[in-house]
């Protein structure tokens, strides 16, 4: 259990290293807080710290380093101090709505907070099965070909141009059977509709069983997730960082199949989350520091934002902006949602 001096002994450590990336001495807190106590107390506090697993010493007779228990402790405090503080007020927001479609919007996201702070950050795209479609269109390309739209509420938009020789009367007729049947679920209700053989049966021998297959591979593409990456350099720069630990990551992000296996490893997250190296599960993160927020439509999680740095990283600054950007991301996909206005 730790005093109330001896927390402030360590939030200092915490906060110095964060800012100057040296091992904090005990001259160095007294300098820089208020602790009326002699030197000789705040090394007997160090050492308690220590003790206790807060801190380390690098060499013996240097200052003292956070260990992730210290920075755990550190980002539980600033949480309180954050809730008293808006720095998104210094942040470049989103354009007014709503000028930017959703891939504009996600990369948008990205970019930013990777301009804004030393983090690589990734955006994954929106989880399109939780989505309710709005309209369903056929147009014939060619007298060969015809081209398949789906549009979800929020204006992500499906296409694909298949090889099907069908004339323009039929055409329409399908669009409005899809349409009456499609329109106002999701994706994931449609799939199951889909796979139902009753609900096949009464379009069997007709035209719309002709775009069955190909309504079905739009539905099972719209559903495979997606994400955008920015910001690898700010990694890359960081002395913090050791460039294995580095490789390891750059080659998990660059495939999706091994990001989303590495991404699941982080759990449900509905809410905002931090994980401090060895707090990861993945054993390639000890020497980094993971924020993750979720955005949302209608209370609906269908995307998340992470943001991965080095664990000496300003981390108000960095929880601050990424709960920010997460918020407005809500905020506008929210809005596209419920009034239908983007641009196609």
């Amino acid at each position: 259990m730790l005093n109330d001096r001896q927390k402030k002994v360590l939030f200092c450590v915490v906060n110095e290293y964060i800012k100057n990336r040296k091992p904090v001495s005990s001259s160095r807190v007294l300098e820089s807080t208020i602790i009326s106590h002699s030197s000789a107390t705040v090394r007997n506090d160090l050492k308690k710290l220590e003790y206790l697993g807060y801190v380390h010493h690098v060499h013996t007779s240097s200052g003292r380093i956070p260990t992730d228990k210290g920075y755990r402790f550190y980002v539980r405090s600033i949480s309180e101090i954050m809730k008293e503080t808006d720095i998104s007020k210094n942040v470049e927001a989103f354009p007014d709505y709503p000028q930017l479609n959703v891939d504009q919007l996600i990369n948008h996201a990205a970019l930013l907070l990777s301009r804004a702070i030393p983090v690589a950050t990734v955006v994954t795209k929106p989880r399109t099965d939780t989505l309710k479609i709005s309209s369903m269109r056929l147009h014939k390309t060619s007298d060969d070909y015809i081209t398949v739209v789906l549009l979800t509420e929020i204006g992500m938009v499906d296409t694909q141009t298949v090889l099907e020789r069908v004339d323009e009367d039929a055409l329409k007729n399908i669009e409005r059977l899809f349409n009456a049947t499609l329109v106002g679920r999701t994706i994931e209700e449609i799939k199951k509709h889909l796979k139902d053989p009753e609900s096949q049966q009464a379009w069997k021998g007709t035209s719309v069983e002709s775009v069955f297959d190909i309504l079905r591979s739009i539905i099972e593409e719209s559903s495979s997730e997606t994400y955008v990456i920015k910001g690898l350099e700010n990694l890359i720069s960081d002395e913090m960082i050791d460039q294995e630990s580095l490789r390891r990551l750059v080659s998990i992000l660059e495939s999706s199949s091994r990001f989303y296996g590495f991404f699941e490893k982080y759990g449900y997250v509905d809410e905002t989350k931090v994980f401090i190296g060895s707090e990861h599960s993945q054993k390639e993160m000890n020497n980094f520091s993971s924020f993750i927020v979720p955005y949302k439509v209608s209370n609906e999680t269908i995307g998340h934002i992470l943001a991965v740095g080095s664990k000496v990283i300003n981390y108000q600054k960095t929880l601050s902006l990424i709960n920010y950007i997460g918020n407005r991301l809500t905020e506008l996909l929210t809005f596209l949602s419920r009034l239908g206005r983007i641009q196609k």
